[in-house]
This record gives C-alpha cells, sequence and structure tokens, in this order.
C-alpha cells in the first residue's frame, strides 16, 4: 500500500514540473500550462518548500491538535480524521460531523498505516517551523506518500496562516474573516500597554495537581506576555522556549500570585473547575494571595482550551477573556458576548447560557 501511494505521489511531482504555471503571492501555483489544465498544483508552504499537491482539496489530516482546530475552523468537511478521541465534555461544544471522526494519533505517534488507508489529499503540520520539523515532515511526505505542507503555527502569525491556508483549500472568504478577527484580537492585545507597576501576578496550573506550568520564556505562556501580566513562575535554570515544567507546591506559596488560572487534566476528565475546587480546598495555599481574594478561577476549555494545550489558535478568544479577568478597571470586554461571537465564528456552533456558564465556571 505504502508503495502504491509513493509512486502516486512521485508521478504527481513530474506533472507538477512538467507544467509548471504562474505563482500566486502566496506561493500557489495556476493550473499547469500544456493543455490548460492539470490535476495538481504546486504550493510553496510556509517554511520554503515546494510541494505538489492537488488542485481540488476535500480531505486533510493535521499531524498536530492544534493544526486540527485551524482545519476545523475553516471547514470541518475537510477533516479525514482527528488526533485523539474527544471526551463527553469536549463533544458538548462540537458539532456532531465531526465528534466520531477516527483519532490517527500525533507528533511522532501517527499511525502511518491507517493514515495511508485514509487517503487524505494532503496533510499539515501546524506548530514551529525549525529544522528537524522540515526534516521530519519530509520523511512522514516519503514514508506516506501524502504531500504535506509545513504551516507556521505561532499566534502572530495567525492571520497569514489563514490567508496562506486559504489560498490552498481555495476558501479565501472564509479564511479572510477568519484572518480579519485574529488581526484584532492581536491588535487589542498590543493596544493594552499595561504599566510595569498595575500588571497583576498571575499563576498558571495544569495538570491533576496544578503543579505544572508554563514559564517566563515558554510558547505556552505567551497569553501572559501578549497582554501585559506577570507571570510569577521564572526559574533561571531551564533552557529557553521550554514547553512546561513541574513545580512544587511550595513554589507556588513562596511566588504568591495575585491570580490563579487552573487547567484541569483532560484525559483523567478532571475538569477546570475541579482543579479550582482541589486548590482552594488544599490547606497549604490558605495564605495564598488569590487564595485568599477568591481569585482561582477555571481556564475555559470546551472544545478546545482558551490559554493552553493545545497552544493554537484556540487562544484567540483566550486574549479577551484573560485581559478582562485580570484588568476589568481598565479594558472593555463583554466576555459573554465576545465568546458567542468567537464560537459562532471559529467552531460552527451558538452558545446556549447553559454552556457559556459551564465554559466561564460558573456551574
Amino acid at each position: 500500500m505504502k508503495g502504491k501511494f509513493s509512486a502516486i505521489f512521485i508521478i504527481a511531482m513530474l506533472l507538477v514540473f512538467l507544467f509548471t504555471g504562474c505563482t500566486s503571492e502566496n506561493g500557489v501555483v495556476d493550473e499547469g500550462a500544456g493543455n490548460g489544465s492539470s490535476e495538481f498544483k504546486e504550493v510553496t508552504d510556509m517554511a520554503g518548500r515546494s510541494v505538489p499537491i492537488p488542485q481540488e482539496i476535500d480531505s486533510v489530516f493535521s499531524i498536530s491538535s492544534a493544526g486540527t482546530i485551524m482545519l476545523y475552523t475553516i471547514d470541518p468537511d475537510l477533516l479525514v480524521g482527528v488526533n485523539y478521541e474527544f471526551n463527553e465534555d469536549e463533544k458538548e461544544y462540537i458539532i456532531d460531523e465531526v465528534k466520531d471522526l477516527p483519532a490517527y494519533g500525533q507528533g511522532g505517534k501517527i499511525n502511518q498505516e491507517a493514515l495511508i488507508a485514509a487517503a487524505p489529499d494532503i496533510c499539515i503540520s501546524y506548530g514551529t517551523i525549525s529544522e528537524s520539523e522540515i526534516d521530519y515532515v519530509n520523511t512522514l511526505q516519503e514514508q506516506t506518500g501524502i504531500p504535506f505542507l509545513l504551516v507556521d503555527g505561532s499566534l502572530e502569525s495567525t492571520p497569514e496562516t489563514y490567508r496562506f491556508l486559504g489560498e490552498v483549500f481555495q476558501r479565501q472568504e472564509r479564511c479572510e474573516q477568519l484572518a480579519q478577527y485574529a488581526e484584532e484580537a492581536l491588535n487589542f492585545a498590543k493596544s493594552l500597554n499595561i504599566p510595569e507597576k498595575e500588571r497583576v501576578s498571575v499563576y498558571f496550573g495544569n495538570g491533576h495537581e496544578s503543579l505544572e506550568t508554563a514559564p517566563v520564556g515558554s510558547p505556552h505562556a505567551e497569553l501572559f506576555e501578549l497582554i501585559g501580566a506577570d507571570n510569577v513562575a521564572v526559574v533561571e535554570e531551564i533552557q529557553d522556549k521550554v514547553a512546561r515544567i513541574d513545580i512544587s507546591a511550595e513554589q507556588i506559596i513562596g511566588w504568591d500570585p495575585e491570580v490563579i488560572i487552573l487547567n484541569g487534566e483532560p484525559t483523567e476528565r478532571f475538569s477546570p473547575l475541579d482543579a479550582v475546587n482541589k486548590f482552594k480546598e488544599d490547606p497549604r495555599y490558605k495564605n495564598v494571595r488569590a487564595v485568599i481574594d477568591d481569585r482561582v478561577y477555571p481556564v475555559p476549555k470546551y472544545p478546545f482550551s482558551w490559554f493552553d494545550r493545545p497552544s493554537g489558535n484556540n487562544r484567540l478568544i483566550g486574549i479577551y477573556w484573560l485581559a478582562d479577568l485580570l484588568y476589568p478597571d481598565l479594558v472593555e470586554v463583554d466576555i459573554d458576548q465576545e465568546a458567542r461571537d468567537f464560537y459562532s465564528l471559529f467552531y460552527h456552533m451558538d452558545l446556549n447560557q447553559e454552556q457559556l456558564d459551564m465554559l466561564l465556571g460558573r456551574n
């Protein structure tokens, strides 16, 4: 099976080189010259790789959950599969057509045999573009015979990424809507300019014990830096750009944050609200300022977290939520309406009051 798809892919590449057309400003080559039509077009992806892909794309797989979210927001019908099985809480916020799609894994745990059998038109790698990721994607492309596009997953590149994928999928109008929302959210964050002396100190806790965090410098704590919050998790001995680290209860006590936001553990059906209740009841934290002032909050996370895990475009709504949570006297945000607008535009659903209350930890 693998050899068959590899042969098809090689033939596709030859066809593209024989019928080279005109390149658009987004790196997409139009139909080949020859007889005026071709089944393939050449795309220069966001890593600068030239990849022949089908002219018409009906099915796509992302090798990361953040990329799957990106595809879901553009057009759920594109998804041939997902990365993991959704739990029941997540399914409450996902449209029916996607709830039970097959899971093919992610990262280094892709079920290649099942993916080849599913035969998506293309795959995407959405995340940090690096030499190691380019090598990994080139290897996957060779092993599966499926064209792979590398896509920039950084938050600041979200508008550009949407516009690039709009060209690839021929869904320019839809992607332009999403790109404009992303630009507005990022510009809102940049406009805050919170003075140093007014910055709120905050701790982000992840996992069943809330003792995993994203330290200063981690891309997983990017929202803190973006809106001007003081991330208390400063750990000097870690390397730059580390993802998340384990810390101790004593460190949280020593940091004494003004606000704490908790993510819970989705793999154990341990919700953010469960994490908040457990944290506030733990006698070790009774003298922490956030506990005393009742400023320990659950991270809204269904179907995808507003803060992290994954660190994709799902965090755009988190910009407004976190700004409203930390600086209610400095910003004017109607977070209920903002959430309704975001879910309607990005997740194809209209939130009812019960769903909204659950997201924001009100029930």
